[in-house]
């Protein structure tokens, strides 16, 4: 469903409403658990709504998405990162617009505005609990939520921009032990957002380091082609043989070892080629082998062509496929 909140597009997806109603199903009336998604739809709303309107103040465009696993807001495609103090002022905005919705409905009630019939006093209790209980809950210092967006923001400031790697090993520790108070507890929805959330970020984890192992082989690949074309074979292989040990992805590897094995026979060190090409055939790829084949018959070395035409031949070992 597409709608627009004045100028902040609004997308709520079937499987929101489908969570609401399982997280409402212990409730046999069914007054009661329309009046439940409706309250979780509007509170849910509120929350996202802090966090656009905080951003727009800072000059951004927001976009709101309700999905199974509660709301997200986006600002301008997800392409911006905000100043440390902006980036907390985002986060707090969407818990505290529920703080905010819940003391606007204290002192309504304060005022003397006091529900009479029992389905009203019931939806009052519900407004309180969803914007105050899990208003909390989303503070903790946990990725995803907009506490452990805080945590990051302020890590990375003290660590120069290094601080995600500590605030996933934090989010991991937390989401772990509301996993286990959850087990104690028998509150299986806590413990299924705590295993997910753990998940979530040992992922992260995962991906950022491969991330980073990527990028150390991407800066040698520009720094081999570079001394390639300055005639400087021996920086390019200085360059990309400690990067090249590394579990790189697959097709980056592959530019890696197209620009190391040129550096190789340029050097005249036949012997290290034929090392490489044998053993990392598999990622190589066999139009490059062809090529290399031919450039050593071009270069004399008659017998490292015929090997490496007949492994062009050959399938690769199974231990080289790779998916």
């Amino acid at each position: 469903m597409e709608l627009k909140l004045g100028s902040i597009p609004l997308h709520i997806r079937g499987s929101f409403l489908l969570m609401a109603l399982l997280l409402g199903l212990n409730e046999r009336d069914p007054v009661k658990l329309g009046l439940w998604v409706a309250i979780v739809l509007v509170s849910v709303l509120v929350h996202e709504l802090g966090h656009a309107l905080m951003g727009k103040a800072f000059g951004l465009a927001p976009r709101i998405e309700l999905y199974g696993m509660g709301g997200m807001t986006y600002f301008d495609g997800g392409r911006v990162e905000l100043p440390t103090g902006k980036s907390i002022a985002v986060s707090l905005a969407g818990p505290f617009a529920g703080f905010l919705f819940a003391l606007v409905v204290v002192v309504a009630q304060l005022a003397g505005l006091h529900p009479v019939h029992p389905l009203a006093r019931h939806a009052v209790w519900l407004l309180l609990w969803v914007n105050i209980a899990w208003g909390i809950f989303n503070l903790l210092p946990m990725l995803p939520l907009d506490g452990g967006n805080v945590l990051r923001a302020i890590l990375k400031a003290i660590t120069k921009g290094h601080g995600e790697k500590a605030a996933r090993i934090v989010s991991i520790v937390i989401a772990g032990a509301i996993a286990l108070w959850a087990v104690r507890g028998q509150q299986w929805w806590i413990l299924y957002l705590g295993a997910l959330y753990a998940f979530q970020n040992v992922q992260a984890l995962r991906q950022a380091g491969q991330l980073r192992v990527d990028q150390t082989l991407a800066d040698a690949i520009q720094t081999g082609y570079a001394a390639l074309d300055r005639q400087r074979p021996g920086e390019a292989i200085a360059a990309l043989e400690p990067a090249l040990a590394t579990p790189a992805s697959p097709d980056l590897r592959q530019v890696g070892l197209r620009i190391y094995v040129v550096a190789l026979l340029k050097e005249g060190r036949w012997s290290d080629a034929m090392n490489v090409i044998e053993r990392d055939r598999a990622v190589i790829g066999a139009d490059d082998l062809g090529r290399y084949a031919q450039t050593m018959r071009e270069l004399g070395r008659d017998a490292e062509a015929d090997r490496i035409a007949e492994l062009v031949k050959a399938p690769a070992p199974l231990s080289e496929f790779r998916a």
